[in-house]
């Protein structure tokens, strides 16, 4: 088949050219500028080019395009011309019922515990695809298994009927798309509802909306919390309990509170289709890490630098937790806002969540396209956290942190926008 895809360089629709390509599939592919996923597509056997044009659907059977993508010239020409035309989300629900399906959901963990799952399967032989939203991590396996990681962002969510599904947390995390958290809730609902009764839910325990989602299938929990169907305790190996019976000790190389419990949710989850614990212990001792999730970029003037994705102030929070379990002398954060209406929404919970950073350098918004229609800034933000400072572009944050950065200073950048460029010249990677 011969497949064109649209928005190549975003994460979920370059984990679908992979599959493709594993298939056997003739791929090209198109994205408006060049970037590093762009170049690994390139290099793998997709056809690439920059920008759009009606021209590249000719001769095409399938074209797949991503959620970002409204309107386009391509999409006229290619429905005139009788070709196949599907977006990301239709395309991933397809996959998802064709296969031995686990969807991975929530607000904040779902690319973490997406990768784990991946990583347990595929160390314990079960060779599946797994498709994971860091844009780097994505694999095709040749098996009848699939953990994807699905998105709640534009409640197409709902198009997804897995076997087997698990629930990371609810929170607001697109206000551009509800009106409230309730109306997340009731999305998630939807689609827990879908699992069939023979499939399986695995819910947070720790999370009060994940926790109480009624699933038809049969459900099971995880967390911290008493009474979770697998326990776990913040320590270092950390146990994992079934009920009152101790199943062993994890060692975890991932810093923070938020990935043992990500980690044992990815553990539920392989433990219920039957992979012996020892083999999950294992794969997670190995667990690399997911691409820009506390991911090392190298040193700034002798100081660890370091790339997280975290946009949301429970991910803000938790990633700085995380970096204060690491060896430093001061946590310096370079924070750049993503959307205008996210930080208007929760400008106060970002306010709060910055609290374990001894220096906040924040970044303009980037806006992912968005109006300001709220009229809101970044300089709103630094002025509401006593130890942020401004900066705006990333040549004032440089010089910024220029005066200030030492040997054993930890140097941590935070955003869902283009901030990893700023990493990748702090560490020479460029």
């Amino acid at each position: 088949m011969r497949v064109h895809l649209m928005g190549a360089g975003g994460a979920g629709v370059s984990a679908l050219a992979r599959v493709f390509l594993a298939r056997g599939d003739d791929v090209s592919g198109c994205d408006i500028k060049e970037s590093e996923t762009t170049a690994e597509l390139e290099e793998a056997g997709v056809q690439m080019r920059v920008g759009h044009d009606p021209e590249h659907v000719l001769g095409k059977d399938l074209l797949v395009y991503s959620g970002a993508i409204k309107k386009s010239p391509e999409l006229d020409a290619a429905r005139a011309m009788g070709v196949q035309v599907v977006s990301r989300a239709e395309m991933l629900a397809r996959l998802i019922s064709e296969t031995n399906s686990i969807a991975v959901a929530g607000t904040a963990g779902k690319t973490t515990v997406t990768h784990m799952i991946g990583h347990i399967l595929v160390m314990a032989g079960y060779d599946p695809t797994v498709l994971v939203g860091d844009g780097a991590s994505a694999r095709a396996g040749q098996s009848e298994w699939l953990v994807a990681e699905t998105d709640e962002s534009d409640g197409t969510l709902t198009l997804h009927h897995p076997q087997r599904a698990i629930v990371t947390n609810i929170e607001l995390d697109h206000p551009d798309h509800f009106r409230d958290v309730s109306a997340v809730r009731d999305l998630f609902q939807w689609f827990i509802e879908a699992i069939p009764e023979t499939g399986l839910a695995v819910l947070c325990a720790d999370d009060e909306l994940a926790r109480e989602l009624k699933p038809r299938a049969r459900k099971v929990t995880y967390g911290f919390r008493q009474g979770a169907t697998y326990r776990c305790e913040p320590t270092r190996p950390f146990p994992i309990y079934r009920g009152a019976d101790l199943l062993g000790h994890i060692d975890l190389r991932q810093p923070g509170r938020h990935n043992i419990q990500n980690a044992t949710g990815a553990a539920a989850v392989a433990l219920e289709i039957g992979v012996p614990f020892g083999d999950v212990a294992g794969a997670l001792q190995t667990f690399p890490g997911a691409h820009r999730r506390m991911e090392f970029l190298g040193t700034f003037q002798g100081a660890a630098v370091y790339d997280d994705y975290a946009h949301h102030p429970t991910k803000v929070r938790a990633t700085i937790e995380a970096a204060r379990e690491l060896r430093h002398r001061r946590l310096l954060v370079v924070f750049q806002p993503h959307r205008y209406s996210r930080l208007s929404a929760l400008m106060h919970d970002f306010a709060r969540s910055f609290e374990g950073a001894d220096r906040v350098y924040v970044l303009d918004v980037y806006s992912a396209g968005e109006d300001n229609v709220s009229g809101v800034q970044a300089a709103d933000l630094a002025h509401q956290v006593p130890q942020a400072i401004y900066v705006g572009d990333f040549t004032r944050a440089k010089e910024a942190l220029k005066e200030i950065v030492g040997p054993d200073d930890l140097v941590l950048l935070m955003g869902a926008g283009d901030i990893k460029k700023l990493g990748d010249e702090l560490a020479h990677k460029v």
